[in-house]
Order: structure tokens, then sequence, then C-alpha cells
């Protein structure tokens, strides 16, 4: 399968990159939360869910909003990091590569996001997100 360039994208991955400390006035508190890296830009067609085929994909357990499709299956994407998109965060909850393809469960997240990827500059702020929903 072949995706045309007009039917994809653009997105941001945000690679997981283990786990910082919180602190509260410059003093340790024990809590730690996840860090990601600076989005690097990808293009694909993510799309909402529909159909059986889908379901099989990603199995009968994975809860998923889109499905993200890449024509480039050797892409280091893991289910740890972060897609961000049109504003919003996805999870990812399933990645499923094949010969052509690169098949991608997400789950948008809710509460504290990461920051949002700047179209112009690529920037994505602090590097680090909030505890995950």
């Amino acid at each position: 399968m072949k995706l045309l360039r007009r039917n994809t994208t653009v997105f941001g991955y945000r690679a997981y990159t283990g786990e910082t400390e919180v602190l509260s006035d410059g003093m340790h508190t024990g809590n730690y939360q996840p860090a990601y890296s600076d989005a690097v830009e990808y293009r694909g067609n993510i799309s909402s869910p529909s159909g059986h085929i889908a379901d099989q994909l990603f199995g009968i357990d994975t809860k998923y909003t889109h499905i993200l499709l890449m024509d480039k299956p050797n892409v280091d994407i893991r289910e740890e990091g972060l897609v961000e998109w049109k504003g919003d965060t996805y999870e990812i909850r399933a990645v499923r590569p094949s010969l052509n393809v690169l098949a991608v469960a997400l789950k948008k997240r809710t509460g504290n996001a990461a920051p949002p990827v700047d179209d112009t500059t690529n920037s994505t702020g602090t590097g680090t997100d909030g505890d995950n929903a």
C-alpha cells in the first residue's frame, strides 16, 4: 500500500526519554513525571477508526480514537511516545509494522497534555509532560 502525499498530514512525534522528579519550590517531592524529547515532524494519514478491520488489527482490548498510517514501516515510533496533531496530544496505544506500512493506534489525551508542536518552528517547549491520563 502506498499513501499519497496529498492525503497525509504533518504531525509531531515525541519519544519517551525517562522520568524527571517534580520539584516544589526547589525541594524534592519524591514524585516523578514522564519526560519526552522535542517533537520530530513526520507525515502520515491520521483518521478515525471504523469497521471491523481496525478492531482485528489492534485487538479487541486496545482502546484508541484514531489510526495513524505511515508508508515508512522502519520509522522509530514506539508505544511509550506521544503524537501531537492539530493542537491535541495522543498516546500511542499500539504499533503494528508490516512490509510497507506502519499502523499506529492513538488515543486522545485528556488533562495534562504535552506542549503542542508549533508548525512553523517545530518548537515544543520544555520537553516534559504531566502525568498520563
